[in-house]
């Protein structure tokens, strides 16, 4: 038995789905089960947004596999669910993978945790700033980042090994494991293009209905549209020195140089339209000359639209978002230009 865990928004699930499918791949005779325990939890929201709760059945009506619960009887779901509300790993470091594997074992599931321990120290999670050292001072600073920004180009495969989960994504084994939410496919060297066929039969949007969006996609398919995915809100905090430092200023004109009359079109969460629209400059913008367009119609259940109209351009821009990320995957465009603000994100192109 392998038990997959599933978390956080869409993209994530995505991921983790991703790894689901390698699993499966690598141990073909396995029972292997999704689990999505996050999502009953509302305390769990507090700490890290769910957005709108799990998603892959509703969008891409995923069936295949089954939820864990499905073969756990009431009485001992609702022993698990005790056990893991009383361990509140939300506030351990967000530490599921200890708290869950110990109490699928008390419920009498044998079932190895390789995920590893987000909190070895028992650290409660308090609120207080974290302590930085003077090199992490120094890297959050425009003259930090700079000098980052040039090591991790002269050293990019060592940066790219750090992030290679290959041993513990492709795990093939006769044991009993709780994995899932590595998210590591979508860095660079990690060998996605195994499951390539199976991802993209898998995700398959269904159909716009509605008049913005049909016409929309028509639109972006006609000209050199350019998705500008400006993620903010819960993510500014692993996000906002795209905004300091300049990456946008980069990506745009890079754009501006390689494609020939470029649409650049926002997607963003619903509460940064607005402060879009007044940072043109930020952006490497200037509304009044360049063609900009701002996608905002898209909301609550129905965001994923946003994830689809991207995978319409011709090209894209992304922050460090698994959301952004998959839009910009799913560009179909042989010559599409993906640039993203990190080295070891799986783009055609880093600024």
């Amino acid at each position: 038995m392998k038990i997959v865990h599933i978390e956080s928004g869409l993209g994530n699930q995505m991921l983790s789905y991703c790894e689901y499918l390698v699993l499966k791949k690598m141990n073909p005779n396995d029972d292997i089960y999704l689990e999505t325990i996050v999502y009953d939890i509302p305390e769990c929201n507090d700490y890290i947004c769910q957005w709108n709760g799990y998603e892959l059945e509703r969008i891409f009506s995923v069936k295949t596999p089954k939820n864990i619960k499905s073969i756990i009887s009431d009485e001992s779901w609702g022993q698990l669910m005790l056990e893991i509300r009383t361990s509140e790993f939300w506030v351990h470091n967000w530490n599921y993978p200890v708290a869950f594997t110990k109490a699928f074992n008390k419920i009498g599931i044998d079932i190895e945790n390789i995920r590893g321990d987000f909190d070895p120290d028992n650290n409660i999670i308090t609120g207080q700033p974290e302590k930085k050292s003077i090199w992490q001072k120094l890297l959050s600073t425009r003259f930090g980042y700079t000098i980052k920004r040039y090591i991790q180009k002269f050293k990019e495969d060592k940066y790219i090994a750090k992030f290679d989960t290959r041993d513990k994504v492709f795990y093939k084994s006769n044991k009993n494991i709780f994995t899932g939410q590595w998210l590591s496919l979508k860095y660079r060297g990690n060998d996605r293009h195994l499951i390539d066929d199976e991802i993209r039969s898998t995700f398959k949007f269904p159909e716009f209905i509605d008049t913005k969006n049909i016409e929309m996609q028509k639109y972006l398919e006609a000209c050199n549209s350019v998705a500008i995915h400006a993620r903010r809100g819960d993510m500014l905090s692993a996000n906002g020195w795209c905004y300091r430092y300049g990456y946008f200023k980069r990506a745009v004109k890079y754009i501006k140089k390689n494609v020939t009359n470029p649409v650049f079109v926002f997607f963003t969460n619903t509460g940064s339209i607005d402060w879009c629209k007044e940072n043109a400059k930020i952006f490497g913008l200037d509304f009044n000359k360049d063609k900009v367009l701002f996608v905002d119609w898209n909301v609550g259940e129905n965001s994923y639209r946003d994830m689809q109209l991207m995978g319409h351009c011709k090209h894209a821009i992304i922050t460090n978002s698994s959301f952004g990320w998959w839009g910009a995957y799913f560009i179909t465009n042989p010559d599409k230009i993906t640039i993203s603000p990190n080295i070891e994100i799986d783009t055609t192109h880093h600024c």
